[in-house]
């Protein structure tokens, strides 16, 4: 076989290649929206005192989407012989939206 005839065929499998379907996986995610809502009076929340109470509703609202965020936290607990102490942590899976 020559080059031309070797060309050809290679050329033909190329060609055969490319009409192939690509297969795929789909996955459907689904999202839960942790939210966080709550009124303030309008005289507590002034100019003149806005940083105090500002830094007062910031960690009332970590409270609040913390306490909402146990019921997707896994805890887990093991005992590590070595340094005779108990190892405590907790794991959340989050949807990444690109």
């Amino acid at each position: 076989m020559n080059a031309r005839q070797k060309a050809k065929k290679y050329k033909r499998m190329y060609e055969a290649l490319l009409k192939q379907p690509i297969e795929f996986e789909v996955k459907q995610y689904e999202i839960d929206t942790v939210k966080f809502e709550r009124f303030y009076p309008a005289p507590v929340i002034t100019l003149e005192s806005s940083n105090f109470y500002l830094e007062a509703i910031t960690k009332d609202i970590a409270r609040s989407l913390a306490s909402e965020l146990d019921k997707y936290i896994d805890y887990n607990t093991e005992f590590c012989p070595h340094m005779n102490m108990y190892r405590f942590y907790g794991e959340i899976k989050v949807v990444n939206r690109l």
